[in-house]
This record gives structure tokens, C-alpha cells and sequence, in this order.
């Protein structure tokens, strides 16, 4: 069982990705094919749903696991970015890139 603290972030989280494709929770149950209510007990903590539902909710919310899961939920966008660039970028042209992050990370650390 998911612990409650857990299970509370990521019930804040998927309204969070609800609300941000300015669905309502009833038509995100209608169109994963559930009675209309059950996004509504999903977000209010009563029902927690399987697995293929919760990929359902998250693919018509164009969203992903990933997204669900980050660490830092605020920031997913921006990292996604970083992540795609990064993975256009060669072997070679990562290494002054890594300087470079490593470089700002000690600043900010204050190293």
C-alpha cells in the first residue's frame, strides 16, 4: 500500500496535470471509459486506480509516468528540455558541456 504522504503528492499531481489540459475531472472519466465520478474519488483520495487506468488518465492528459513521478514536479518541463538537447548532443560535445554544469553547480554550492 502506498503510504499516505506519497499517496497524497501524487493525488495533488495528477490534478495538477487534470487541470493543466483544462479538462474537468468528469470528461477525463468519460473519456477513459469510466462511470463519471471516478477521476472525482481519485482526486479526493477514496479510490486509487489500477495501473492501465492511471496510464490512460495520464496518455489524454499527454502526460507520462515520468512526468508523474519526477523528483521535482515543477521543474519536469525544463528538465525534459535539457534531457532532449542532451540526448542530440554528441559523446564529444558533452564532455565541455559536463565542465560547464560542473562549473555552475560548485558556484552555486558556493565551492
Amino acid at each position: 500500500m502506498i503510504e499516505y504522504n506519497v499517496r497524497d503528492k501524487l493525488i495533488e499531481r495528477l490534478k495538477n496535470i487534470r487541470e493543466r489540459t483544462g479538462l474537468t475531472a468528469r470528461a477525463l472519466s468519460l473519456r477513459i471509459h469510466r462511470a463519471e465520478g471516478y477521476v472525482g474519488k481519485i482526486e479526493n483520495g477514496s479510490h486509487w486506480p489500477p495501473v492501465e487506468d492511471l496510464a490512460r488518465i495520464l496518455e489524454e492528459c499527454n502526460s507520462s509516468f515520468l512526468e508523474l513521478f519526477w523528483e521535482d514536479f515543477d521543474s519536469y518541463k525544463d528538465d525534459k528540455k535539457i534531457l532532449e538537447l542532451l540526448e542530440k548532443i554528441s559523446s564529444k560535445g558533452k564532455d565541455p558541456l559536463i565542465s560547464l554544469l560542473t562549473a555552475i553547480y560548485n558556484m552555486e554550492e558556493g565551492k
